[in-house]
């Protein structure tokens, strides 16, 4: 039975993104000032290398966030931690909590203060988790809200989790529906960052 780690991994979309926003946006928000930027332009490293660092600092601290909740998982539900579902519930978590990076690389590429983080935190994680069904099951969900909810990751995401918590075969043929899900996780994930590293080079040093 694995309703319960169905539920952990709905409710750590919520947990993830809340963390890996306030993180990464604080950073970014640093990162990001005018004065640093023009600093860093006159340093002997490239922006390229510059770049390079800072996106592998946020990958590392977004791998980190995972982990310690995916331990957590696996300490309270120890017995079945190592089975292929709890196996396929990590794999998705892993790519939703990049895909988290990358909407928080966005966010922290527009917003410019400090104090604008923690409520656009709440409203994008909390909003998120509402309509996708990470605290609400999909199925009580009205027709249009999970219409709307289709538009984002984390619908997919606690879409491929319910599916993952029905599998009692893992073949091709019965792993399709998740693996496509997850897929459209990491073309959400590409999207993000791309807009990201637009938004970033426009304004590089604005």
């Amino acid at each position: 039975n694995y309703i319960n780690a169905n539920y952990f991994f709905n409710y750590i979309s919520y947990s993830l993104l809340s963390v890996i926003i306030l993180g990464m946006g604080a950073l970014m928000i640093v990162f990001n000032n005018r004065d640093l930027k023009l600093r860093n332009g006159c340093s002997p490293l490239t922006a390229t290398n510059i770049n390079l660092q800072f996106v592998m600092a946020n990958l590392v601290f977004t791998f980190a966030s995972w982990a310690m909740m995916v331990l957590l998982c696996l300490i309270i539900d120890f017995k079945n931690g190592f089975s292929l579902n709890t196996l396929c519930f990590i794999l998705n978590s892993l790519i939703f909590a990049f895909c988290s990076a990358s909407i928080s690389y966005l966010i922290g590429n527009l917003v410019k203060g400090q104090n604008a983080l923690p409520a656009i935190c709440n409203v994008v994680a909390l909003g998120l988790s509402f309509i996708s069904g990470a605290f609400v099951p999909q199925e009580l969900l009205g027709a249009s809200v999970l219409k709307i909810a289709s538009f984002t990751p984390n619908y997919w995401y606690v879409k491929a989790n319910n599916a993952i918590a029905g599998l009692t075969k893992f073949d091709y043929a019965h792993l399709k529906p998740v693996l496509s899900d997850m897929l459209i996780v990491v073309c959400f994930a590409a999207t993000f960052f791309a807009v990201a590293l637009a938004i970033g080079k426009k304004r590089r040093y604005a």
